[in-house]
């Protein structure tokens, strides 16, 4: 009788949305695919092509959430039209928490000053490796003086190739208190505006990625040809570089490798990035909008809600505490809203 109860009691609670939470949420991804082929077909087919993107993927986007919003709305109506927002908040920011970033060692590297090609400097890669497995990272300029231009150009550069980590978040001291969030981007935006910004740091990163498909290139050609290859590209005696031991095999942070030897002479007289060059730097490609901890419980859900872009990051009194992606937020956030029996 009590199953009965309870079964009757979630149908009921679903008034809006008639076949349970997991169809809901499963239909999301479904309709974002057949919406945004449709969209696709039809655009080629009626001639659609100056009507704006943007605002066709954002009827894609709504219309794909539907479902969800409306077993929300079910939740809601049962409750008595009712919702704890302060919990919603408290899941979201845990949630958020969870999925903080790994931190980036000070300039790759533990210390700086340690030359990136000299017995020092395969912390660089090592680093570089323990941050391929990363959605997020997180580099903290400190107080100004812990991070240079060209150190951060070889992270973006082995993020952009390897398509790891997929976010950066700068943090910073401000105002005496450590820790504060000054914006998140992608690797690729960040590299691309580091090149446009030096063009000594362009033509290192060029000379570095043409090096390396020359070296793939000598891998390919035979023992005779790749030795001449080499010296051509000016890597005469570098097999241990490039093939870096126990193992025979080019190394997988090639580019890194021969970027790292490209960038290394600006060691002497960096160029340092505090919050201003930063901003300076990458103010097109840098967000920096966050959900506040201590706003409004309403009015932070509804922020985080309608927010747009792929990512959203989360702080508490300015202090950086975590990241999401647009769906994990609706996701963490339909799953707060119901009710803990909510069935399937």
């Amino acid at each position: 009788m009590d199953s009965l109860r309870r079964s009757s009691k979630a149908k009921a609670g679903l008034a809006f949305w008639p076949f349970g939470v997991r169809a809901a949420v499963l239909l999301v991804p479904v309709l974002l695919v057949v919406l945004a082929v449709a969209w696709g077909a039809a655009r080629n087919a009626l001639g659609l092509g100056s009507v704006s993107a943007g605002w066709a993927l954002l009827a894609i986007v709504a219309l794909s959430v539907l479902p969800v919003l409306l077993v929300v709305l079910s939740g809601v109506a049962s409750s008595g039209g009712t919702v704890e927002l302060g919990t919603v908040k408290i899941a979201l920011t845990a949630a958020a928490g969870a999925r903080r970033g790994l931190a980036v060692p000070r300039n790759i590297v533990p210390e700086p000053g340690v030359s990136l090609t000299g017995d020092g400097g395969s912390g660089t890669l090592t680093s570089l490796r323990g941050l391929r497995g990363a959605e997020v990272v997180v580099v903290d300029l400190e107080d100004g003086h812990a991070w240079w231009e060209h150190r951060l150009l070889l992270l973006c550069a082995a993020a952009s190739r390897l398509g790891r980590p997929a976010v950066v978040v700068f943090t910073a001291q401000l105002q005496g208190r450590p820790g504060r969030f000054a914006g998140w981007a992608t690797p690729a935006d960040l590299l691309q505006r580091l090149q446009e910004a030096d063009p000594a740091l362009r033509k290192a990163y060029l000379e570095a990625s043409g090096q390396a498909a020359g070296v793939r290139m000598a891998e390919a050609s035979g023992p005779v040809p790749a030795a001449r290859l080499m010296k051509e590209l000016g890597l005469e005696g570098m097999r241990g570089l490039t093939h870096p031991p126990p193992r025979e095999t080019l190394s997988p942070f090639l580019e890194e490798q021969l970027l790292a030897r490209g960038v290394d002479r600006f060691d002497t007289s960096p160029d340092e990035i505090d919050v201003p060059r930063l901003e300076q730097l990458f103010t097109p490609v840098l967000h920096t909008r966050a959900l506040e901890h201590t706003d409004d419980d309403a009015a932070w859900l509804r922020a985080a809600l309608l927010d747009e872009g792929d990512y959203i990051a989360f702080t508490d009194a300015g202090r950086y505490t975590g990241i999401m992606s647009g769906t994990a937020v609706a996701r963490a956030a339909l799953l707060a809203l119901l009710p803990p029996d909510a069935g399937s």
